[in-house]
């Protein structure tokens, strides 16, 4: 079993799954919303600890182009990296670049 002091707060990592609209990683909505979505994460903490190009699915389900891990000091900060008023007025951004955005919260398993 893992003893941990109760007052401390642990990291979070979100892993973000996007898949691109035709052309819509060659457009100027991609470019504004990817400088201040990096910036307002930034703002918060968020750390981008790997991106990736995803070139296969070997599982069920569409398959997402790009995939980001990010760390961030706690849950709450990261929730609040993708709900505040700013991140809110780059969704419209958002919907010209992409056609699906996944944002995953996670946790840590044991097994």
């Amino acid at each position: 079993m893992n003893d941990r002091n109760s007052s401390t707060i642990e990291k979070a990592t979100v892993i973000v799954e996007a898949t691109f609209n035709p052309n819509g990683m060659n457009t100027a909505e991609f470019k504004e919303y990817s400088r201040r979505s990096n910036a307002n994460g930034e703002a918060h903490g968020g750390v981008v600890q790997r991106k990736y190009q995803v070139t296969d699915n070997l599982g069920d389900g569409g398959t997402p182009q790009l995939m980001l891990i990010v760390e961030y000091p706690s849950h709450e900060m990261a929730q609040k990296a993708f709900t505040n008023e700013e991140y809110k007025a780059i969704l419209p951004l958002r919907e010209v670049a992409f056609k699906e955005v996944k944002i995953l919260f996670t946790s840590s398993m044991a097994v």
